[in-house]
């Protein structure tokens, strides 16, 4: 078998390979060792590098250190770090900042803190947000010799947190004065609130606000929070009801900055000026009108930013919605007093033509069926024995009238029972169960409990109508066999407790046919015992085993014995 040669490598090659290989390994660490690598690596970093001496003073910086500061290198070795940082005369300390320097040279350990530096350029004075690792660089005994500072602008991430913790504030803040704007429908509670949590937020001396009366289109309500003294906080509420005024005149609220100098400020006087530096006026809106301001006074030099006026506005629209609602209840409230006092009237009318009808019915017709069924008496007495046909038709025209008699005395009683007015509550009510529940073959428990005494006379009648109501429906609808009711005479309450064991009824349906009698009794029941600020509680169900009706009604009323 014929050996395979492979041809020999250059030995000229080779040794050129390893002569380049050895110079340029040399080369490298010729270039490690020398200080002009050393700069070259320091001053690559886009960090900025300080090294401090014991005395904080600075022995050498990068090229990223001398770009921020815009300096030659000699003008800043040799100066204190914290004189070329923070421009101040001495080494930093809380609650400003930390000094991580010191804490190298104290523990030898390394320190990480967080800085602002100020500075200035073009653009006025700015400030930079620093990330600062602090290391020690020591000796071959372990002994520290100096400092490094390594500092790496964090500013843009700085601003964001902060954009976002402000951002997440003024939620909170939204959410607070939402809260307390909601909490209340009484006007100065939830103006008082807002104006509380609004000088709370924005750290202001002063916060008022002036609400318009539309029709007149000038101010007529103002309120008020701060600490500047009773007569700057008057001279502040003026100008604020001026700037209003103006504002429901023109539609244009006063830029910021032109509101202290406008000549109504001139009112501040001297001293009350030095207390209030700014004052913002922050229009209140509704749809599509003015109906006030907001206003916030600083004592200190302060510049509203946007952020700080989409907060602001942000506030104002939830104080005008809460204006809105508040007035809206009021309103609410207003009509429905006013629906009360019509509906009370309607009752005292309806009561009393019931009173004029009984009366008419008892002084004129009751008295002429009384004379017609005499006369009648009287021709049956006076005609002779063989005139059977005429006296049969005499007696039954008498048994007629003798009838009617009757039906008119009921109506009467059911129109305006005397014994209300002579007896009371009780005696009615009794007269009822047995005129209305008995004869309708329900037995009926009545029992009084307390020291039953008089009433007033309109609660007595509101109390009358609504038990008269509640024993119709029982001999309409509830197929009952007994029926208990009870009267409560306590000192300052009257209750009423009706039962009866019937087949009961859904509530709600009949409350929602309104066009049933049914229903309108029940809503008739409900009003009148509302009207009188009492209560009126309805228990039932289809198959529930009957229904149970509870009556509270306070005795507040003048008049009111026992």
């Amino acid at each position: 078998m014929k050996q395979k040669v492979y041809p020999k490598p250059s030995v000229k090659g080779v040794g050129r390979v390893s002569l380049t290989a050895k110079e340029t390994g040399n080369s490298v660490k010729s270039c490690r060792s020398s200080s002009d690598y050393l700069r070259a690596v320091v001053d690559s970093l886009e960090d900025e590098l300080m090294v401090i001496d014991r005395d904080y003073r600075i022995v050498e910086v990068n090229e990223a250190v001398l770009l921020r500061h815009r300096k030659l290198r000699h003008e800043l070795i040799g100066k204190y770090c914290y004189e070329v940082s923070h421009d101040l005369s001495d080494i930093c300390r809380p609650p400003d900042h930390e000094c991580p320097v010191r804490e190298v040279w104290e523990t030898g350990k390394t320190s990480q803190v967080t800085h602002v530096h100020v500075y200035r350029d073009r653009r006025g004075k700015l400030k930079r947000y620093l990330d600062i690792i602090a290391s020690p660089i020591t000796d071959d005994q372990g002994n520290v010799t100096a400092v490094t500072e390594l500092m790496r602008d964090v500013t843009n991430a700085k601003e964001l947190e902060l954009e976002i913790a402000k951002a997440h504030k003024d939620l909170l803040a939204l959410n607070t004065i939402a809260r307390v704007v909601s909490q209340s429908l009484d006007l100065d509670t939830v103006l008082s609130s807002a104006l509380d949590k609004t000088l709370e937020i924005m750290g202001a001396k002063a916060v008022g606000i002036v609400l318009l009366d539309q029709a007149r289109h000038a101010s007529s309500y103002r309120l008020h929070r701060g600490s500047c003294g009773r007569y700057a906080m008057e001279r502040f509420m003026k100008l604020c009801e001026g700037m209003t005024d103006r504002l429901a005149q023109s539609g244009e609220t006063m830029p910021t900055e032109g509101i202290l100098a406008d000549s109504h400020a001139a009112n501040l006087g001297p001293t009350n000026r030095s207390m209030i530096k700014e004052i913002v006026g922050v229009p209140l809106h509704s749809k599509d009108k003015i109906i006030g301001m907001l206003c916030i006074a600083m004592n200190k030099s302060f510049k509203f930013s946007s952020e700080d006026m989409r907060l602001l506005d942000s506030i104002a629209a939830q104080i005008a919605i809460s204006v809105d609602n508040t007035r809206l209840y009021q309103e609410v409230q207003r009509k429905e007093e006013i629906r009360g006092e019509l509906l009370q009237d309607l009752f005292m009318i309806q009561e009393e033509e019931r009173r004029r009808i009984a009366r008419e019915l008892h002084d004129e017709t009751s008295q002429v069926l009384a004379g017609l069924t005499a006369s009648l008496q009287a021709a049956l007495d006076m005609l002779s024995t063989d005139a059977n046909k005429s006296k049969a038709i005499l007696r039954k025209a008498q048994t007629l009238s003798v009838s009617l008699l009757d039906e008119i005395h009921r109506l009467i009683y059911e129109l305006r029972p005397a014994l209300l007015d002579d007896l009371g509550l009780m005696a009615a009510v009794e007269w009822l169960a047995d005129s209305n529940l008995e004869k309708a073959g329900i037995t009926v428990n009545f029992k009084t409990m307390g020291r039953a005494r008089r009433l007033p006379p309109q609660l007595e009648t509101t109390l009358f109508r609504v038990i008269q109501e509640a024993f119709a429906n029982i001999v309409k609808h509830s197929h009952a066999n007994n029926t208990e009711v009870s009267l409560h005479f306590e000192k300052r309450l009257t209750r009423v407790h009706i039962r009866d064991d019937g087949i009961g009824f859904d509530i709600e349906e009949a409350i929602d046919s309104k066009d049933r009698p049914r229903g309108l009794g029940l809503l008739g029941m409900k009003e009148r015992v509302e009207l009188m600020n009492g209560t009126l509680g309805i228990r039932s169900g289809p198959g529930a085993g009957g229904t149970e009706i509870n009556i509270e009604i306070p005795l507040n009323y003048e008049g009111s014995s026992g």
